[in-house]
């Protein structure tokens, strides 16, 4: 018999930061503060934080792997409960990343050196501001190995499953790819595609997916008939979303959802990339808290205009479907 010398990953984390870079930003869909902190090693948020995602988020949560350890400064060990790919909003540009979650982490989400290099994460300490730096297209990052290793813009999904769908029915089906790809457990290529369908029959609900080995998708019999799925039918369009849609997707998510932990004007309002004085800033901060209602990032109306149609005296309203009206009228 031989021994047998199992290597670990071993991560830590710098507490002796004197100048803490804090920043608002969005995780999931989720307004928070973010510690940028260069000197831990991985990408953390905590249980707390990790219950207030999505549902859909929290689902693609998996254990972390086996040879993981994440130990502090003075050597104690963290406990890593799962990981999950999120999307991360800094500076309104937003970045797909693994993070880690660790149930006794003292804050919401800390920021560390694998999203910093992977994704040239800028920080400006002296202006107390962080940015994503863009690459040149002319001149893509050198990246070798695993990073090297990515997945196609587009891919048609078959079905894998022979069934009938009854007339008004749903059902989720098991689908593959049409080209060979590799998930994202094995290759640092994390991002997310749409799902859309090809045809009115059978509707394929739309969403996010991140790719894996087995996919399901829902699948939808609109008609009155009954319709079969065959083995290796074409059902949906699998794209991969670019940065904007990356963006307006984490901003539409976050001023859609319940956010639990509001944040203050002064902490969700960041005026460090503006041309004012501190003098102007001040007072714009003032505008802004003592006029909530007019200054939100929640979509919809507002009690401050109201909408009013004079109507021709002794006429009544009439509701009818909309038409167009000629030039003239």
């Amino acid at each position: 018999m031989h021994p047998v010398y199992l290597s670990a990953e071993i991560h830590s984390i710098n507490l002796s930061n004197t100048n803490p870079l804090i920043l608002p930003g969005i995780i999931g869909g989720r307004h928070t503060q973010i510690l940028i902190d260069s000197g831990a090693s991985l990408t953390l948020i905590n249980s707390q934080f990790f219950k207030k995602l999505p549902t859909y988020y929290q689902r693609r949560a998996r254990p972390p792997p086996p040879n993981l350890f994440l130990q502090l400064a003075d050597r104690s060990h963290l406990q890593v409960k799962c990981s999950l790919t999120l999307p991360i909003t800094i500076s309104n540009s937003t970045r797909t990343h693994t993070v880690y979650v660790v149930p006794q982490l003292w804050r919401s989400c800390i920021i560390g050196n694998d999203l910093i290099r992977k994704h040239n994460l800028q920080i400006d300490g002296g202006r107390q501001y962080a940015y994503f730096k863009k690459y040149n297209q002319n001149k893509p990052p050198r990246q070798t190995g695993k990073e090297n290793i990515s997945n196609d813009e587009e891919y048609t999904l078959l079905s894998i499953e022979r069934i009938k769908l009854p007339p008004f029915h749903a059902y989720h089906i098991r689908v593959k790819p049409n080209k060979m790809f590799k998930s994202s457990n094995e290759t640092n290529d994390e991002a997310e595609y749409e799902i859309t369908s090809i045809k009115e029959t059978p509707r394929v609900a739309n969403g996010i997916i991140t790719p894996q080995h087995d996919m399901i998708i829902q699948l939808a019999n609109l008609t009155e008939r009954t319709i079969m799925i065959h083995t290796n039918q074409p059902l949906a369009k699998m794209t991969r979303l670019n940065q904007n849609q990356l963006n307006m997707i984490q901003y539409g998510q976050s001023n859609t959802a319940n956010i639990s932990t509001e944040l203050s004007p002064e902490e969700t309002t960041n005026l460090i990339n503006t041309d004012l004085n501190e003098d102007q800033k001040i007072k714009l901060k003032q505008l802004i808290k003592k006029f909530p209602a007019v200054f939100n990032e929640q979509a919809g109306r507002t009690t401050k205009l109201q909408h009013h149609i004079n109507l021709t005296p002794g006429s009544q309203p009439y509701n009818s479907p909309p038409y167009r009206y000629a030039p003239a009228r």
